[in-house]
């Protein structure tokens, strides 16, 4: 159960994500797809990720935005959980 928020951390920030391209007004500036990732981050309380952290990389046609980051957790006593985490999303 101590890991079930990130998780859901996780498809808010995925989907924030897929979306984020589709908002952006246009496609090849980067700032404008992390203006419109930001403005979903602030909405969905995403703690753990924000614009800066995004890499977006054209090729030909197709933008790509991706995130990785990683989450300590408390288990038992001294055990922590170490959760990794990468979400990415082509339009």
């Amino acid at each position: 159960f101590r890991v079930m928020p990130a998780y859901i951390e996780y498809y808010s920030v995925r989907k924030a994500l897929e979306q984020a391209p589709n908002d952006a007004k246009d496609l090849n500036s980067t700032a404008e797809i992390r203006t419109a990732f930001q403005r979903r981050v602030d909405a969905g309380y995403i703690e753990s990720v924000s614009a800066k952290d995004i890499e977006v990389t054209k090729t030909k046609n197709e933008v790509t935005a991706s995130v990785g980051w990683t989450r300590k957790r408390p288990m038992v006593a001294n055990a922590t959980i170490l959760l990794e985490f990468d979400a990415s999303a082509t339009r």
